[in-house]
């Protein structure tokens, strides 16, 4: 039983650590730029943590269901949780997506009360918020990813997710040093280019899991 289990956690966990190093690539790599341009990401990524958190919430909740009827064998079961999964989820992403268009200047401008740079509080909050209206895209095929993932996981099938987020780790990391800096003859992007990244590897880690899944 505890081998089991073990096999079965041991990539859910890494997965986890993989979909939280993708937001810190951006911060590192970003952070050689300047102050403002990191501040300005590691502040959208706070906040989009809270929506990855919501997400979570849901899609673990009604997860519980579907590894009962997996162990049951009830395969009609597994499709009415899934359904829920993604129905959910699109309600979150469609929320989540209004509220970051509709309230970004008040959500990034909540860190950067106080008595700093006036200057360099302007800049912070152009910088957080292009990056956010780029990260706002990525929203689309995590909510997917997360969706197909989940019910994956539950049953029992928790490689091909981790697969798929080393995948999308590596692609984030190429595609950072391409945009971000300006490599091979593309034009320097800096944040922008870190969110584009970022993006990219969503949509890799989606094709994979979703492929995989129908295939």
């Amino acid at each position: 039983f505890y081998k089991r289990v073990f096999f079965i956690t041991l990539p859910i966990l890494i997965q986890n650590i993989i979909t939280n190093f993708v937001s810190l690539l951006d911060n590192i790599m970003v952070g050689t730029l300047g102050t403002e341009q990191m501040s300005g990401v590691a502040i959208v990524n706070q906040l989009i943590f809270v929506y990855n958190i919501c997400m979570f919430g849901a899609v673990s909740g009604s997860g519980l269901f579907t590894a009962q009827y997996y162990g049951k064998g009830d395969n009609e079961g597994i499709r009415h949780t899934f359904r829920f999964k993604l129905l959910i989820s699109l309600f979150l992403t469609v929320a989540g997506l209004a509220i970051f268009l509709l309230f970004d200047d008040q959500l990034v401008g909540l860190y950067l009360q106080g008595d700093g740079d006036a200057a360099m509080a302007a800049d912070t909050l152009y910088y957080g918020k292009l990056y956010l209206q780029i990260m706002l895209i990525g929203l689309v095929p995590f909510t997917v990813t997360n969706a197909y993932a989940g019910t994956l996981r539950e049953c029992g099938k928790t490689l091909v997710p981790m697969v798929a987020g080393f995948v999308a780790t590596g692609v984030n990391l190429c595609f950072n040093y391409v945009l971000i800096f300006g490599h091979f003859g593309v034009p320097q992007l800096g944040v922008a280019g870190a969110a584009i990244a970022t993006v990219i590897a969503r949509f890799t880690e989606m094709f994979i899991v979703v492929g995989w899944a129908h295939a």
